[in-house]
């Protein structure tokens, strides 16, 4: 392993100090569990795709419905994080555009919903513009 060195305010040195005595462990594991509890935080705000049933739920909301055909051709791995909910909306996007194209599928999907939790749409710009 290698051995990183940062510079801590004393008040960040007493604060580690103070958890590790309290907690009885080390400061190596005081600040392991801080960096992980912020990592995961963090995690837990992005958004992120759950998979239920045959629906792709994206805050709560269904956004993208999906073919069992569809679903079928999705790596397993990619199925794990959707049923977990920590599947990342571009990998997933990315598989199911590839996928339906592959397939010769349409996917149904709130395009309203995706542009306003992910910031983008999946239809073309001629197709946008004729819609907004």
């Amino acid at each position: 392993m290698k051995i990183k060195s940062f510079r801590l305010s004393e008040d960040t040195q007493k604060q580690i100090a103070w958890l590790a005595h309290r907690k009885g462990v080390s400061a190596t594991d005081v600040i392991r569990e801080a960096v992980a509890d912020m990592f995961h935080r963090e995690v837990r705000a992005l958004p992120g795709f759950v998979l239920q049933e045959d629906l792709l739920l994206l805050n709560g909301k269904p956004v993208i419905h999906c073919s069992p055909r569809l679903l079928a051709e999705l790596p397993e791995d990619l199925l794990s994080k959707l049923r977990e909910g920590t599947a990342e909306p571009a990998e997933t996007l990315l598989y199911l555009i590839l996928n339906a194209a592959r397939l010769k599928e349409s996917l149904e999907y709130d395009a309203a919903l995706l542009r306003e939790s992910l910031g983008f749409d999946l239809k073309p710009p001629s197709q946008r513009n004729e819609q907004e």
